[in-house]
């Protein structure tokens, strides 16, 4: 009989205390995701997600549940915004940034929604001016590849996402953006990419000590640590 896989922690978003993933965002600039405070919880397990871009910080809550992973600030997009100097408030969210790993075959869909307002830093040109935005998103499975990013070669699951941006009012027309993303197991996102442009490449992963003896990818990726 075989034993049902746990929930917690989810391999392709791994909340995993010390763990921090180095990317290249764009064409030169760092930027770093990393988790801390790791507990449990009675659902699963919750951290602190913290994201940080040209000097600039942002952080949210991140639980992992049977359900999947979600955060404070409705997934990745939120938690990047945070770090944009931008005051982010969040207005509603629904569903889970990655599902369980059971869900992660092809053909799997989920979605998810974030309502935000936002608003520039007091030393902007227009302190005061509220933008109110609205993210839906439809992911899709598309099967597993082999790829290759700096931090060495991976077999991820790929993923298309479907995002529709608009303005949080009635009527407002929205515009659609296809995107996709890499996850690794045990690693979490390793690319991210719209067109033929590479958003997101992961440069580097850093694991506590204690946590290094485990395999994360392959050996190249393991020279790194």
């Amino acid at each position: 009989m075989a034993v049902a896989e746990a929930p917690c922690p989810n391999p392709y978003f791994p909340l995993e205390n010390g763990l921090k993933l180095t990317y290249r965002a764009g064409r030169s600039s760092e930027l770093t995701l990393s988790t801390q405070g790791v507990t449990a919880v009675p659902e699963g397990v919750k951290g602190l997600l913290a994201v940080e871009l040209k000097g600039k910080r942002g952080e949210t809550e991140a639980f992992c549940t049977s359900e999947g992973v979600r955060t404070g600030l409705g997934g990745l997009e939120g938690t990047l915004l945070s770090a944009s100097g931008m005051q982010v408030e969040v207005v509603s969210s629904e569903g889970v940034v990655v599902p369980p790993s059971v869900n992660m075959v092809p053909g799997s869909v989920w979605r998810n929604s974030l309502s935000v307002k936002m608003q520039p830093p007091e030393s902007a040109k227009m302190p005061g001016m509220v933008i109110a935005t609205t993210f839906d998103k439809e992911a899709t499975v598309v099967g597993e590849e082999e790829v290759t990013v700096g931090a060495g070669t991976f077999k991820a699951v790929k993923v298309k996402n479907t995002t529709t941006a608009r303005a949080s009012r009635p009527g407002a027309k929205g515009r659609q953006i296809d995107s996709f993303i890499w996850f690794a197991p045990g690693v979490g996102i390793i690319k991210v990419s719209t067109g033929d442009s590479t958003d997101l490449e992961l440069l580097k992963v850093d694991r506590p000590v204690a946590a290094q003896k485990a395999p994360v990818a392959n050996k190249k990726a393991t020279k790194k640590l």
